[in-house]
């Protein structure tokens, strides 16, 4: 790593997606010398895959203009999205959301989008199996010292957390308040699998399944939700399951939120027993073919809203700074964003003395567009589970609402917001002068 006067020293916290899309929009930049870890032996991103709509694809681009060509190679499926109600009097009625045309979205492995995406990084700037012990300020009060297990250290100018709803870095920034620090229980639970595409039709038919006319298609059911989508170039299937618990259990003040929900194959199928529709009882036979003893679902948990980002030279995105639950795809498409208003930020910094005006702008501008989106998703969740004390089953409604909701989520000018960023960073640093 340089040690030049002039270089921005970066050290990025978790391995994911969001730590990698950020190391590939800094290494555009010369004057900033940037590092990432992950305490697990290798870059991994759990979790079901993506469908990136075309706004977020023009942020990727904007981040890195390879990236959409990482896209492309790890697979990913053009298609259309679709959302249709599988309980009530409509079921079977598909919920028109204009801004889902067809061809409007790219489904895509999580980890084969990561792979991809790090075949791009040099490989010694990334720094699998490195636990960080402790983050300390300097005594100079310029930068941070990270010691790692082995007892090593290294010092960077900037810190930024990407490592994900259970990592450390949130503390870093918000102390150590528990109710702000931990993530809560929702009641929202899910699970998801991918098949090959002959085992999913053979289960599910094929009318929805046509590789020559690729769908995503959400179905709404009464306290249940259900979706499939293409991945690994149309040659398998995507299954995801949520699921709405009527309560929410109370959490251990020790242990916290459960990570898990656990079913029997026979409270497994009671909940999707007025679900009749042949594609939704086709993906439940094909859940209980692999989870053949148990149902193993994960909870899905969120935060309560920080009142902050950032500090003087610690920074989160993603999951650290706002975990929200999926049912917008907005929790990684507002990553993407973040990281491209972070970049932009530090990508213009003239000196090390500018850190806490860039850090301060992107708090401005990122934190306010995550929280509402947080709330949207949570929404979201309550409409497609049809669970809305206002909606509940109702197609006319349903389409209603949730076209407002979309709306939100993809009407974003994201070259106004770097430049609203940029000019509160400026106004920041002349205010310092003045």
């Amino acid at each position: 790593m340089s040690s030049s006067p002039s270089t921005i020293r970066v050290a990025i916290i978790g391995g994911g997606l969001a730590g990698a899309i950020l190391l590939r929009g800094l290494l555009r930049y010369p004057h900033i010398a940037a590092d990432l870890y992950e305490s697990r032996p290798a870059l991994r991103d759990d979790g079901p895959g993506l469908a990136f709509a075309s706004s977020t694809r023009a942020v990727l681009s904007a981040i890195d203009p390879e990236l959409e060509q990482c896209l492309n190679r790890s697979g990913a499926v053009a298609l259309t999205s679709e959302t249709r109600m599988a309980s009530g009097p409509h079921a079977g009625r598909e919920i028109d959301i204009i801004e889902f045309g067809e061809n409007s979205k790219k489904s895509v492995s999580r980890q084969a989008f990561l792979t991809e995406m790090l075949n791009g990084i040099p490989p010694h700037l990334m720094h699998p199996g490195t636990r960080i012990v402790s983050v300390t300020e300097l005594s100079s009060g310029q930068g941070l010292s990270l010691k790692f297990a082995d007892g090593s250290q290294k010092e960077y100018d900037i810190v930024i957390g990407a490592d994900g709803t259970h990592g450390f870095t949130r503390q870093l920034v918000l102390g150590a308040d528990e109710t702000l620090v931990r993530p809560h229980s929702t009641g929202f639970w899910g699970l998801s699998l991918t098949v090959p595409l002959l085992r999913a039709q053979n289960s599910m038919g094929t009318q929805y399944l046509d590789p020559s006319n690729p769908r995503q298609i959400i179905y709404v059911g009464d306290g249940i939700t259900m979706a499939h989508d293409f991945v690994d170039n149309g040659s398998a299937v995507q299954i995801a399951v949520y699921g709405k618990a009527d309560e929410v259990e109370e959490e251990d003040e020790i242990s916290g939120p459960s990570w898990a929900r656990l079913f029997t194959p026979d409270e497994f199928q009671e909940m999707f027993a007025n679900i009749r529709l042949p594609v939704c009882r086709g993906m439940v036979d094909l859940i209980q073919s692999v989870y053949t003893v148990q149902i193993a679902a994960i909870c899905q948990l969120e935060h309560k809203p920080a009142p902050t980002y950032v500090t003087k030279n610690i920074c989160l995105i993603g999951d650290s700074a706002h975990s929200m639950l999926p049912f917008q795809g907005a929790s990684v498409s507002i990553a993407i964003e973040e990281v491209l208003i972070l970049a932009t930020l530090l990508g213009r910094l003239p000196s090390r003395a500018a850190i806490p005006a860039a850090l301060q702008a992107y708090d401005r501008v990122s934190r306010p567009r995550a929280e509402h989106a947080a709330l949207s998703s949570a929404e979201c969740g309550l409409l497609v589970t049809g669970r809305d004390p206002v909606v509940g089953l109702d197609a006319d409604l349903m389409q209603q609402h949730m076209q407002r909701k979309f709306e939100v989520l993809l009407n974003i000018d994201i070259d106004e917001r770097r430049a609203t960023a940029n000019m509160i960073m400026d106004q920041l640093l002349a205010a310092e002068i003045a």
